[in-house]
């Protein structure tokens, strides 16, 4: 028990603060990881960063309390202790513990004093102030979500900077289980959940504009632009780790930032900052290193990920200081074990020799890489009776890493072809219009992945690509962090070709009666049919639908035998084209019944919005193939349609265009149905449409701002001064370029915020920018302004503004009601903006004398009823309600006081 009273002793006093000379500067920095060795069981590991001359304050052990409510004393491994520059001492504490079951600990150990000086920190008393430190994690179920290790921080938690020079610094985390990273700044700690006193912000001391500390939430840089007063900072990082969107750890890391006021400017490292690559490659980064200043050398050094796992990556540039310029070149030769589904990161620092004492300045370059997985090989797809087989190529070249986290293949599938086009950065096709039809197969046949798809239906074209899984497994084979690889090429397939299959519908004639339609399809394959059951003759039949949706035969031919030669194309005449698209589809039918019908096909249909200087175009089809890209043409002056552009969107913006001048357009897209034996590639014609651009893009709004006299928050508030003052900068300077023809702007006002906005003035462009503005009731309002150019155009309403009013209402406490003219009435002192009271006067005895709810109140000392009152003292209570932007409302404070009727 004596143990646990020591316990807490020493706790109070590191809340408290130690005054002991023998415990003064010491803790700097440091973090608490950890590693899961055991299903309940973890390695831990307290580094921390000391005054090395502070010898009397040296701790050879720490007390660590393990979140179970248990502690121990751990002794510092003394094999690892380093000693660096600026008086820099890191010390190493390594301990294992056993924990009671699953669940959420924290880690945590409070040591009762930091190094004094600190500007941030209780200055100019950080010497007395604890440092503490925590981490918090979660131990899964090893079952269903494996073990976990907590995020590594490779760069060291002790930077330098200089006065009016952009500090940079990354703590360089990583994890080797591939969770999800998040950073913060928060304040640090002098005990549990308890911050530091007299925390600010490294950014926060001193009144400077230019003084800003910013964290990057996903990579952890942290940039400071720029100190403006030397000496040393702590801040903390918290490093929150996710799997699968939960919160699993958060580790705490206290760190020193030293600035000096020095001229001198950091190293210049260039370099590429990201790369994707697919596993296997080889990896070469190069390296450029100088120096601003001369004479001065410089030292590279790199952490990061690729350096700690297997198959490292290497520099071909030793930590030395040397003569700039220099350049380097970092080696990786990734395999299949580095595949994640997170960014690895190198951090470049290269500092100079400003400092005899130290490394001097430095400069942070941070490099993000990703490695994926390899994408399947030669996915094929053929018929197999009424499915569909899919083979690839095997063995798979990442399916036998040391790793041994390679897990099987997906199968995605779409109906017909599209667009999507793998990214190298963004692996996997959970994001893409597949859907993933098979979790995982490692099927073989004939030497080759396979798999069947029985679910596929009659009349469709399907498109498949699949894709390797990646994960990690808990001890029971369940896995966890799964990643994507690149996904195979795409394969597509018509289940049975036992219909035809429409490949043109192109419009050749534009007019509003006189238009014509190229249509062409394909024959379907004779030996997907059933000749026996399905007798001769046979006959194709086509069928046209307008936007009603309602389809009309148009055309039909019959042939005896199903070899016999028929035209396959055809010409709809005597349509709409100009204003209207069509669809069609074409039928087999055989002499004892129905067979087949296509998918139906629509023509590509051209719309254009005019603007200033510009035609929008979008165009739209329904078709049954893939349209992978459109051709934009228009009109010359000679009549000839000349190619302007190609995009795979189904928009075009054409600008530098005169306004009130007629084009015109049309769109030939590009389309395949990605099958063998298939016309590919397919060309269609939209329409031609015209549009005469013309100036309908209005200017800018103005930025508006208002103020009134009640800035003064004074009772001594005159008539002259009601009004409100309202503000703006011009469009003219704000976007010079659409506000070159600016008229004049509006200005908008309502009483109350959810209130309807009139306009109040109209002013010119070349006016005074500043209004007064004196509204009927009261100053409380809101004001937004718009601009109008000269041709009508009035932009958006630019950002609300609301002004108050700022009422004020005294009452006095005596008047004399004998008729004099002379202070007969009770009226208020000053009453001003005041909508409405409800004021209750009341005898000594307590009862309802008068009551009112006229602000300007004039009681002549009669009682509601009309009765002369007495002499005497009474008293009062009065709700004043106010005029507001949201309406009438009742002040806050209820006035009370007392009154005195005096009539001799």
């Amino acid at each position: 028990m004596s143990r646990f009273f020591m316990i807490l002793l020493f706790l109070m006093c590191g809340m408290l603060g130690f005054q002991h000379k023998a415990l003064s500067t010491h803790n700097r920095a440091g973090e608490i990881t950890y590693k899961q060795t055991g299903p309940l069981t973890i390695e831990m590991t307290i580094v921390t960063y000391t005054k090395a001359s502070s010898v009397a304050a040296d701790r050879d052990s720490l007390e660590v309390f393990w979140g179970d409510g248990s502690f121990e004393q751990v002794i510092r491994d003394n094999s690892r202790t380093e000693f660096d520059v600026n008086d820099i001492k890191i010390n190493y504490y390594i301990a294992s513990h056993t924990y009671p079951g699953i669940a959420t600990y924290t880690i945590s150990f409070l040591d009762p004093n930091r190094v004094g000086g600190i500007l941030n920190v209780n200055f100019p008393n950080s010497i007395d102030i604890p440092f503490f430190l925590s981490t918090t994690f979660t131990l899964l179920d090893p079952q269903f979500q494996g073990f976990n290790n907590s995020v590594v921080l490779l760069q060291p938690p002790i930077d330098i900077g200089c006065v009016d020079r952009v500090f940079i610094h990354n703590p360089n985390a990583y994890d080797s289980d591939g969770d999800s990273l998040v950073f913060e700044l928060v304040e640090p700690l002098q005990g549990l959940n308890t911050p530091v006193p007299n925390y600010r912000l490294p950014d926060e001391i001193g009144q400077f504009s230019d003084n800003v500390l910013t964290i990057n939430r996903f990579t952890g840089e942290i940039v400071w632009r720029t100190p403006k007063i030397q000496g040393d900072y702590n801040i903390a990082i918290k490093v929150k780790e996710y799997r699968n969107g939960r919160l699993i750890n958060e580790l705490l890391r206290d760190m020193q930032v030293l600035i000096r006021a020095c001229e001198n400017d950091p190293p210049i490292i260039r370099s590429e900052e990201e790369f994707c690559v697919v596993a296997g490659t080889s990896l070469v980064i190069p390296l450029d290193i100088t120096d601003p200043n001369a004479g001065q050398r410089v030292r590279l050094t790199a952490t990061g990920g690729p350096f700690i796992v297997s198959s490292p990556a290497t520099i071909d540039v030793d930590d030395s200081f040397r003569e700039v310029p220099f350049n380097g070149q970092i080696l990786w030769n990734t395999t299949c074990d580095h595949i994640s589904d997170q960014y690895y990161q190198i951090v470049l620092r290269a500092a100079d020799n400003f400092f005899p004492d130290s490394t001097g300045l430095a400069t942070l370059k941070t490099i993000r890489i990703k490695v994926v997985g390899p994408p399947p090989q030669n996915l094929i797809s053929y018929t197999e009776n009424d499915d569909i087989r899919l083979e690839w190529d095997a063995p798979y070249v990442c399916e036998n890493g040391e790793k041994e986290h390679f897990r099987g293949f997906s199968v995605w599938r779409k109906i017909s072809s599209s667009n999507y086009e793998p990214d190298t950065c963004q692996p996997g096709l959970s994001h893409s219009p597949y859907t993933r039809i098979r979790n995982i197969t490692r099927s073989l046949l004939n030497d080759s992945y396979t798999f069947l798809d029985t679910t596929a239906e009659m009349g469709n074209t399907y498109c498949y690509r699949v894709q390797a899984e990646f994960a990690l497994l808990t001890a029971f084979n369940n896995p966890f962090n799964r990643v994507e690889s690149l996904p195979s090429n795409e394969t597509c397939i018509l289940k049975n070709r036992d219909l035809p299959l429409l490949t043109k519908v192109s419009v050749s004639e534009t007019d509003i009666s006189a238009g014509k339609m190229e249509l062409r399809w394909t024959k379907p394959l004779i030996q997907q049919y059933d000749t026996t059951q399905f007798l001769p003759p046979y006959r194709y039949i086509l069928q046209r639908a307008d936007t009603s949706g309602f389809f009309q035969t148009i055309w039909t031919e019959e042939i005896p035998y199903f070899q016999s030669d028929i035209d396959t194309f055809f010409v709809d005449t005597v349509l709409n084209t100009r204003e209207s698209p069509y669809t069609y589809n074409v039928q087999l039918a055989s002499g004892n019944g129905f067979l087949s019908v296509s998918p139906q096909a629509s023509s590509v249909f051209l719309d254009i919005v005019p603007g200033d200087e510009r035609n929008i175009l979008s165009w739209r089809s329904s078709v049954p193939w893939n349209n992978v890209s459109y051709d934009i043409f228009r009109e010359d002056e000679n009549g000839n349609f000349i190619l302007i552009g190609n995009t795979n969107s189904t928009l075009w913006e054409d600008t530098g265009l005169d306004n009130g001048v007629r084009y015109c357009y049309k769109i030939l897209a590009t389309g395949t149905y990605a099958i063998e034996h298939i016309e590919d590639p397919l060309f269609n014609f939209s329409q031609i449409h015209c549009q005469v651009p013309f100036d309908n893009r209005a200017p800018c709004p103005p930025e508006i701002t208002a103020k009134n006299v009640c800035d003064k928050l004074s009772e001594n508030i005159t008539v002259n001064e009601l009004y409100n003052t309202i503000q703006w900068t011009s469009p003219e300077t704000l976007c010079p370029d659409v506000s070159e023809d600016l008229m004049v702007l509006h200005i908008y006002f309502s009483p109350t915020l959810s209130g309807t906005y009139n306009i109040i003035q109209t002013i010119s462009k070349d006016a005074e920018e500043v209004f007064l503005h004196y509204p009927e009731d009261g100053l409380s309002g809101c004001y937004y302004m718009t601009s109008v150019d000269t041709n009508g155009n009035e932009s958006a309403p630019s950002e609300v503004v609301c002004l108050e009013n700022c009422p004020f209402y005294k009452l006095p406490n005596t008047f004399t009601p004998n008729g004099d003219g002379r202070n007969d009435l009770f009226r208020p002192l000053v009453n001003i903006f005041i909508n409405s009271i409800d004021l209750k006067i009341f005898n000594l005895w307590g009862n309802l004398v008068y009551e009112t709810s006229d602000p300007a109140i004039n009681w002549d000392g009669r009682s509601s009823r009309g009765s002369e009152l007495p002499d005497g003292t009474y008293y009062y209570k009065c709700q004043v309600f106010e005029q507001t932007i949201t309406g009438i409302q009742p002040n806050d404070s209820i006035l009370s006081g007392h009154i005195n009727i005096i009539r001799n």
